[in-house]
């Protein structure tokens, strides 16, 4: 006898998810910036999204997928969809930075479809700032955080709100409530893989090859307490892995249905677990999977055996989080790293033919004009063959938040009005002004560096790093990207 399929809330027969069309960001918990902010300006799909979708499926819900920014559709069409998919819900994912704007699309769900429909939004803010928020938003219902696939799944089983972690939500009489930060989900191999066929692939293209290019989740968590990453305390501080033989199933998926040989693998430590990795680059290898790849590491957990084996694998490109050239200042930011690791990290990588792309962290209370002159010369001493230097920027609920509070450093006006280009704090000795002024000077810098066969790699035209862009890819700016391919940032220039 065959079991009946899972019968959903009414409230959640249609759930509709989305990134509202308020620009291109980057909208991971740990990493929120706009794409025009970064060396490499790809456009990741909403794998966030995904994943919640296929949740929302496995819990007998239709679901829908809309990622405005990367689609190049506005609030026009976002009421388009409303009136065409008739949703019982909508969920949409925001940012600090742009956390207003995104709302309004709560605001375009009740003029459209009115108060009936249950509007949620997915952010690392709601816990800090959860009750605040919904107190602001009447158009808001509920808002969710930390890893929150399973308590959208009890939401849409019809599983009372109090029970549910990971929750912000009105009571019947409507007062505000809050339930805590759901416990990190140790069987990453019981949720469902992402619902890819509700993307539309072809939007996200890897600007080194021109191919379409998707997101692999393989491991979650991360032991480091950096104090300006949510990514640490959002997981509990432990790294958990999904089975390597599954995240190479999800590989060969990826290149027999959907076509797709160029891939992230996502995850803020993912070389950290030697053993599980060396098993998921001989399993793609094995398999003769010929893909093209590239991952975050840490410089303490890259060696030759791990080179070795992910250059056989298909890997091309390595980040690291350097953030500084400064022992006193990681020791400051808890990194839990040496300086001289990122050197022999990256000797690693050349080593084995493996690019090389080096985040650094700048303005932090500490940061001095010494300081920030040792990193720029260290960036020019590792050489590597991309690099980003972001602001520190104070999101809510991160050790950096607090200090920033208690010293007075936030600087005036609204956090969402800055971001890792334009700073939102000074230091107790540099001006939010002389911070952003830097950061002109290592982008700079990378103009320099960078040879010409990469500059593929550059901001494309002076209108992209300068105004968010919203419009559909053009046809017609191809400055310094490869001759089939359009401008990532979709400028109108």
């Amino acid at each position: 006898m065959e079991s009946r399929p899972p019968m959903p809330a009414p409230a959640f027969r249609r759930i509709l998810f989305l990134n509202p069309p308020s620009g291109l960001y980057r909208r991971d918990d740990r990493c929120q910036s706009t794409v025009a902010d970064q060396t490499v300006q790809i456009i990741f799909p909403p794998m966030d999204l995904a994943v919640m979708a296929a949740v929302a499926r496995r819990a007998g819900a239709e679901a829908r997928i809309a990622d405005y920014p990367a689609e190049g559709r506005d609030w026009s069409a976002l009421a388009k969809d409303l009136d065409e998919f008739r949703p019982t819900a909508v969920l949409l994912s925001v940012t600090t930075a742009t956390l207003d704007v995104d709302l309004l699309a709560c605001r375009a769900v009740r003029d459209r479809l009115g108060a009936e429909v249950v509007t949620i939004a997915r952010g690392e803010i709601f816990d800090p700032m959860g009750v605040e928020i919904l107190a602001r938003w009447p158009e808001l219902d509920l808002g969710l955080f930390g890893e929150c696939e399973l308590s959208l799944e009890a939401l849409i089983q019809g599983k009372a709100r109090a029970e549910i972690p990971g929750l912000v939500w009105r009571n019947g009489e409507g007062r505000i409530q809050k339930t805590p930060m759901p416990g990190a989900i140790d069987d990453l191999g019981a949720l469902p893989r992402p619902a890819r066929d509700l993307l539309r692939n072809d939007l996200y293209v890897s600007p080194e090859t021109g191919r379409p290019l998707t997101v692999i989740h393989g491991n979650r968590g991360c032991p480091a307490k950096c104090i300006f990453c949510p990514a640490g305390s959002l997981s509990g501080y432990r790294l958990r892995l999904r089975p390597a033989a599954d995240v190479v199933d999800e590989v060969r998926e990826c290149v027999e249905r959907f076509g797709i040989r160029d891939f992230l693998f996502h995850g803020d430590t993912f070389t950290m677990n030697k053993r599980w990795l060396l098993e998921v680059c001989d399993g793609i290898a094995e398999r003769g999977l010929t893909i093209h790849w590239g991952c975050n590491s840490r410089v303490d957990t890259m060696d030759d055996e791990r080179a070795a084996a992910m250059k056989r694998a298909g890997c091309w490109v390595v980040a690291f989080g350097v953030e500084s050239g400064v022992q006193e200042l990681l020791d400051k930011m808890k990194k839990g790293a040496r300086v001289e690791r990122a050197r022999e990290a990256v000797a690693v990588c050349k080593r084995h033919g493996l690019r090389t792309h080096a985040f650094y962290v700048i303005g932090l209370p500490w940061e001095t004009e010494e300081t920030l002159e040792k990193t720029f010369q260290f960036a020019r001493e590792l050489d590597t063959d991309f690099f980003d230097f972001n602001i520190a920027y104070p999101l809510p609920g991160t050790e950096l938040y607090e200090i920033a509070l208690a010293e007075n450093l936030i600087a005036e006006g609204d956090l969402r009005e800055t971001g890792y280009a334009r700073a939102a704090m000074r230091t107790f000795t540099l001006s939010p002004a002389r911070l952003t002024q830097w950061r002109r000077r290592y982008f700079a810098l990378k103009a320099a560096h960078i040879s010409p066969e990469d500059r593929r790699w550059k901001p494309p035209c002076a209108q992209c790093s300068t105004t968010p862009p919203a419009a559909p890819r053009s046809s017609n700016c191809r400055s310094r990207l490869p001759a089939k391919t359009r401008c990532w940032s979709r400028c109108s220039a």
